[in-house]
């Protein structure tokens, strides 16, 4: 099953995109996962900020899947088990995007590309997403918070002690996988038996004689003299 690094691993993925966007466009700015404190923001201009400032789980069964997840594994002996996990918690992930420069219109610029990079990647999947944490047909869709306002932003920034700056809210859900097993069970795979009379092979079938291992014919034993 996906290990529990799934949160860190979606602000990586997130992280990737950003720097990928500031790299082609050659900005100077550094893309980071961090609280934008003054004291980082001044030690890192020019820069871009990610920074997870809420996290809200929930339980949700999706369509056509049962409330235990299951999956298939082979132990050392090629035995295959049938194993049920712990129902996972879905979350929400809400992030705040920020930027510092020395310039205020660089600033701009470098939040604009920040946001530039998530309105043309809104949904990643395969190579992506970072870490082990996604199966293979997962993906993270990234959506512009709605819910995030310029209250929003001054409580985030007044809890890392400054005032309120301008960022803009992104959000996205993702599944925090239990590894505590339920239960384990065999997998019988079934098998099919052809049963035939050895003398009469069914029509298209390799005949006995042909195998060289002909069956004797029944012995015929005559009823009891009266």
């Amino acid at each position: 099953m996906p290990k529990h690094q799934v949160i860190r691993d979606a602000g990586q993925s997130l992280l990737g995109v950003l720097r990928a966007e500031l790299s082609a466009q050659k900005s100077k700015a550094k893309a980071h996962v961090a609280a934008p404190t003054a004291e980082f923001l001044r030690k890192n201009v020019p820069c871009l900020v990610l920074y997870l400032y809420d996290i809200r789980p929930s339980v949700d069964v999706r369509t056509n899947e049962s409330w235990h997840l299951e999956e298939e594994v082979t132990d050392e002996k090629g035995e295959t088990h049938v194993v049920r996990y712990a129902r996972p918690l879905e979350i929400g992930l809400h992030y705040l995007l920020t930027a510092a420069a020395e310039d205020l219109a660089d600033e701009h610029e470098i939040l604009a590309l920040g946001m530039k990079a998530f309105l043309d990647h809104p949904k990643l999947q395969g190579d992506q997403l970072a870490g082990d944490s996604f199966f293979r047909q997962d993906a993270l869709a990234l959506h512009h918070d709605t819910e995030f306002t310029l209250e929003t932003a001054g409580r985030v920034f007044a809890g890392l002690g400054q005032s309120a700056r301008v960022a803009v809210g992104y959000r996205t859900d993702a599944r925090l996988f239990s590894g505590r097993e339920l239960g384990r069970s065999k997998r019988v795979r079934e098998r099919h038996i052809d049963v035939f009379d050895q003398l009469r092979p069914p029509p298209g079938s390799v005949s006995a004689r042909e195998l060289g291992m002909e069956a004797r014919p029944p012995k015929i034993v005559s009823p009891p003299r009266k």
